[in-house]
């Protein structure tokens, strides 16, 4: 078994190691995964704006796929707060306007705001999860605590080129377990919050 910090240091080494084709492919895969979700009951589905330098899962195959099919549903995006950690959520629209941060993240400057409890569902960012559904992230906590903001029942979906290790020594009573992950071969299920 291996810790968070053993496992982060892994998989952003294994993300950055995948050629442009590979890396491709595999976002074409989890777009293709992701088609296959029940969003009937989503009417604001909260995703990442992927970190280019981190080699992030292309979530942009997502909000497009989303804009087209599911135009009723509203995308929302966040801004961090490194202070304390926190995020604003706004609808992402075409005014919606975006600066890079200081950390190399794109982020919406100015939009409508939306308060976590009417999220639906939120698309996770990750470097890995393991078969109970605990992810390791970046280790800032920031989902953890946006997660205890929400309704229950929020639907949190992680997004990983990698499938799932065993388990993850280090977890703690802090992280909360995903409902879903979607991998380019697989969705995994571990639990509803209904």
């Amino acid at each position: 078994m291996k810790s968070k910090q053993e496992l982060r240091l892994e998989y952003k080494t294994k993300r950055c190691q995948l050629s442009l084709e590979e890396e491709t492919a595999l976002n074409e895969q989890l777009l293709s995964r992701f088609t296959k979700l029940d969003l009937s009951g989503v009417e604001f589905l909260h995703i990442f704006i992927p970190i280019g330098k981190y080699h992030e899962p292309n979530t942009y195959l997502i909000i497009n796929y989303v804009q087209e099919f599911f135009p009723q549903i509203k995308i929302v995006v966040s801004r961090s707060n490194f202070d304390d950690y926190s995020m604003q959520h706004f609808i992402l629209d075409e005014h919606t306007l975006f600066e890079t941060n200081s950390w190399g993240i794109s982020e919406p400057i100015s939009g409508i705001k939306v308060a976590s409890s009417v999220i639906d569902m939120i698309i996770v960012p990750l470097l890995i999860f393991d078969l109970f559904g605990y992810r390791v992230g970046y280790g800032k906590g920031f989902y953890d605590r946006f997660f205890s903001s929400c309704k229950v029942g929020v639907q949190r979906v992680g997004l990983s080129f990698f499938n799932p290790i065993d388990v993850i020594a280090d977890k703690n009573e802090y992280d909360v377990q995903l409902t879903k992950a979607i991998t380019p071969d697989h969705i995994y299920h571990f639990f509803d919050d209904k």
